[in-house]
């Protein structure tokens, strides 16, 4: 537990906060440290930006293009008596140094750039400018410069270093000293005191997506009703927002993947249910006929027949339906939809069946508007819809009932077909279960040849035309189904 919780994310972020922290810290220690060097550098050559010019103003230590050793030791003196921690040289017009103070430090560097030294002269702002330190090559240091003429003649320049070695090792240890003091106290104050904002800052933030992990974790699990309460998110809505459609969609798509596995199963044991009674049927009279071959009648032997092809037929118009809305629910029929006049489609499928319907003794009446418009659907599809409403209001309907088939005018862009019978009516009970797989009804025995499929492949069919199959139906009064065509 305490090294998951060293493992979160408050702690990891925390962690690279305090880095870049510490980062910064000795970013701003380094910057700090060299702009302030260069400011006192800056300053110090400002406030000895003539100390060059009063060293020659002081003395001449040439004559006649010759340097005067007298003059130069008197130059020298006065340099040390002025300030002994300055270096000053004595450099000809290319830079070659003639003569330096003090004379027992040990040169570096023979000749210098004489670039820096005519900009220092030529430059009245007054910025900071480097040049060479002939006792160490490999640094830049502040300086002083003045040109020495005569006559209008140049002869030398006077290179004055003012941060010489002995000044420079004091000003360093002392610089160093007071900014480790000044880094060591403040910014260890910073430090802490940005730290614990951070950390109280980072805790803010964290604190939501804990919550979000911890919906995640139960999420994964197996709590699907997990979700995340938007109400006490904050910044991070949108992220808890996508999660909580994301596991809908993976609910909703678990719960289908569950009602189509309980469909398998339900198809399996129906299916399994309704083969082996017509295949029994159809086996047992075949053994009959072959074991009775010389003593059956031929009575007999034709109603055994006739038996069996009874039996073949409802086999064969079982694995058709099954086949045809195992297709439909796996979406591998698409409507191809062309405009038509349902009227006339309508004519045509009732003047087929009024040969069964009057051989039931069934009148089949038809109620179509002579004012319709051509609807778009898929016209054999909607034949297929038309004739199992038709199939299943003849199987309900008794003897000296009446099948009505109306078509209404286009309203709001739609077509409405009602198939209405007076059969026996469906139990409010059954009524939510009607249009389910092998839904029978239980109070009625003429469904020798009944599927149970046909109202699921009608309702099928009319999802694919984004309509809906809407029933109507009382006790012994019979039952109207409903459904809508968009016009063309």
């Amino acid at each position: 537990m305490e090294q998951k919780r060293y493992n979160s994310l408050f702690w990891k972020i925390s962690l690279v906060f305090f880095l870049l922290l510490a980062m910064v810290g000795v970013a701003h220690v380094y910057i700090s440290f060299h702009s302030s060097r260069e400011y006192l550098e800056e300053v110090n050559q400002r406030l000895n930006h003539d100390t060059a010019k009063n060293i020659i103003d002081n003395s001449t230590p040439f004559y006649n293009g010759q340097v005067i050793k007298p003059a130069l030791d008197e130059m020298f003196h006065h340099v040390m008596a002025i300030n002994p921690n300055l270096e000053v040289y004595l450099v000809d017009p290319k830079g070659k140094i003639i003569a330096w103070f003090p004379p027992e430090k040990k040169l570096t560097l023979q000749k210098i750039s004489i670039d820096p030294i005519k900009l220092f002269i030529a430059d009245q702002n007054k910025t900071l400018i480097k040049g060479d330190d002939p006792l160490n090559p490999e640094t830049q240091k502040v300086f002083s410069a003045h040109p020495l003429t005569m006559n209008n003649m140049l002869y030398a320049y006077i290179y004055v270093v003012l941060n010489g070695e002995k000044k420079q090792a004091t000003s360093d240890t002392l610089f160093a000293s007071y900014l480790w003091q000044i880094s060591y106290r403040t910014m260890a104050i910073t430090l802490i005191f940005t730290f614990v904002i951070g950390l109280l800052i980072i805790r803010t933030i964290t604190k939501n997506y804990s919550k979000i992990l911890q919906v995640m974790q139960r999420f994964r699990e197996g709590d699907l009703h997990a979700r995340i309460d938007l109400d006490s998110i904050n910044s991070e809505k949108q992220l808890a927002t996508m999660f909580n459609e994301m596991a809908d969609i993976l609910t909703t798509n678990i719960d289908k993947l569950k009602e189509v596995e309980n469909l398998r199963r339900e198809l399996i044991a129906n299916v399994s249910h309704d083969l082996r009674t017509p295949i029994a049927i159809i086996r047992g009279y075949l053994e009959t006929l072959q074991m009775k071959e010389d003593t059956i009648t031929v009575e007999d032997r034709k109603r055994y027949i006739d038996i069996v092809s009874q039996s073949t037929v409802k086999l064969e118009k079982l694995v058709n339906e099954l086949f045809e809305l195992s297709k439909l629910e796996a979406n591998q029929i698409r409507p191809q939809k062309e405009p038509f006049i349902i009227s006339e489609l309508v004519n045509d499928i009732s003047s087929k069946y009024q040969i069964i319907a009057i051989d039931k003794k069934i009148k089949i009446e038809t109620y179509l508007s002579k004012e319709l418009a051509p609807v778009l659907a898929d016209i054999s599809l909607i034949e297929r819809v038309i004739q199992n409403l038709l199939d299943n209001a003849l199987k309900f309907t008794p003897e000296g009932g009446t099948i009505s088939i109306i078509t209404e005018k286009c309203v709001n862009n739609t077509v409405k077909i009602t198939i209405s019978d007076t059969g026996i009516g469906i139990p409010e009970k059954d009524r939510e279960r009607i249009f389910a797989r092998y839904y029978r009804a239980n109070n009625y025995t003429d469904l020798k040849n009944s599927t149970g499929l046909g109202l699921a492949i009608a309702k099928k069919i009319l999802d694919l035309h984004d309509s809906t199959l809407e029933l109507i139906s009382a006790e012994e009064k019979g039952s109207s189904f409903i459904f809508k065509l968009k016009c063309n």
